[in-house]
């Protein structure tokens, strides 16, 4: 039927329906997306922080299922579903932040304790425990990770797990830099401690760790740490 055989209410139903079409497309796309950045945080998060995260698949073939029904021009079926597509993401995405921000203050207390460390005995650059802890605290994680000429779910997968892996990387290097020295001698449960912050008690060390500390080039930190 074309527009000049429509009634004026007709063509008013015609526009009132493809304004609830794009309103259904928008709001998919945006469920899409959080879908999506879901998915990468989890990658980024088992790669660098090396945690265990689960999706539930109910949440990812609700958001394939609601895709089917707007590319077969289904708008009454996907208006049926898409709140409850809606609800399961986020669900999934409040999960998997929450478990995220759990581990990174898990990290966190430990980067800082790495950072007061090499301040006395500056083993390590300053600038990779900076971007380290940067990381921990403001997770801006999408710019290393939405790149390059290729926009599939795949490549940007694949770009978080090489960003979670060399951020683990310049952790456990800096780690291994700043604690290696102390492996295997009686003086390594003292800096565990200095690591997580635990405070340090003079009467608590033996006297081997007390030499040791003396001959070491953590002696001025320890006599911070104890004043």
């Amino acid at each position: 039927m074309s527009t000049e055989s429509k009634s004026f209410e007709e063509q008013i139903e015609d526009i009132y329906q493809q304004y609830r079409h794009k309103k259904l497309e928008s709001r998919l796309d945006e469920i899409a997306e959080t879908m999506e950045e879901t998915v990468l945080q989890q990658v980024l998060a088992g790669e660098f922080l090396q945690a265990t995260i689960e999706i539930d698949q109910e949440a990812k073939e609700a958001v394939q299922n609601a895709r089917r029904h707007l590319e077969n021009n289904e708008y009454e079926e996907l208006n049926s579903i898409i709140d409850n597509v809606e609800e399961l993401v986020e669900d999934q995405e409040r999960q998997v932040s929450n478990k995220i921000h759990e581990e990174r203050i898990n990290m966190n207390s430990m980067v800082n304790g790495m950072q007061r460390l090499n301040s006395r005995v500056e083993r390590v650059s300053e600038e990779k425990i900076t971007a380290i802890d940067e990381l921990l605290d403001n997770w801006d994680w999408k710019g290393h990770v939405y790149r390059g000429e290729d926009d599939s779910l795949e490549a940007h997968k694949s770009n978080a797990a090489e960003f979670g892996r060399d951020m683990r990387r310049f952790f456990e290097e800096a780690r291994d830099d700043i604690f290696g020295p102390y492996e295997g001698t009686p003086i390594e449960p003292i800096v565990d401690d200095l690591l997580s912050d635990d405070p340090l008690y003079l009467d608590s060390l033996t006297d081997d760790q007390i030499e040791e500390l003396r001959d070491s080039d953590l002696e001025s930190y320890v006599k911070l740490s104890l004043s």
